[in-house]
């Protein structure tokens, strides 16, 4: 998501919470709900007050259309990815990209313990990953993880055809490396 729809969605929740809080005081106190909604009658019918009024409620309506197709389009990226080819379309589902993403991390042979992925929606088409990984403790973390962003996104375009904006590795924890013992 972009800092704007960002942005938008923080201020829409924010004044949906303050309109709960006081829509729920209200059902508690049922002189304070009279109260507002004679204050609200008042405030809407005087002349310069209700273009406020208006531009409030215009406000709520614009944050929720935006924030309402916004959820619906970054649905349709976790459903499938679209590839048009000359006899018709290939659908490629986010999770089979994340698991390519995962496999070409783990055979970069750097010393992945384990690793997760998130696939998000790029600009002009493209897709933008972000790879939470937990290393052994013997791994050069900046060098071995520059290869993994290269092989992934290397991967990821050849595999799928889909072009990788961007990589982001996040390394959430580093574990010893432990030895294991075989008994007898």
């Amino acid at each position: 998501m972009n800092r704007f729809i960002r942005i938008l969605m923080f201020i829409y929740s924010v004044m949906i919470a303050i309109v709960s809080v006081i829509l729920l005081y209200a059902m508690v106190e049922e002189a304070l709900f009279a109260h507002l909604l004679s204050n609200l009658n008042a405030f809407s019918t005087g002349p310069v007050s209700r273009y406020v009024y208006l531009v409030i409620l215009l406000l709520f309506f614009l944050t929720s259309v935006i924030s309402i197709t916004n959820i619906i389009s970054l649905g349709r990226l976790n459903r499938t990815r679209l590839k048009k080819t000359d006899i018709g379309s290939v659908d490629i589902g986010a999770d089979a990209i994340e698991s390519i993403a995962l496999n070409s991390a783990k055979s970069a042979q750097v010393g992945i313990k384990s690793a997760k992925c998130h696939v998000a929606p790029g600009k002009n088409g493209a897709i933008k990953l972000s790879l939470t990984c937990i290393l052994y403790s013997n791994v050069e973390i900046p060098s071995s993880m520059a290869k993994v962003q290269e092989k992934v996104k290397k991967d990821i375009e050849r595999y799928t055809g889909i072009i990788v904006d961007e990589v982001f590795v996040k390394v959430s924890r580093v574990e010893a490396a432990t030895a294991k013992v075989e008994s007898r």
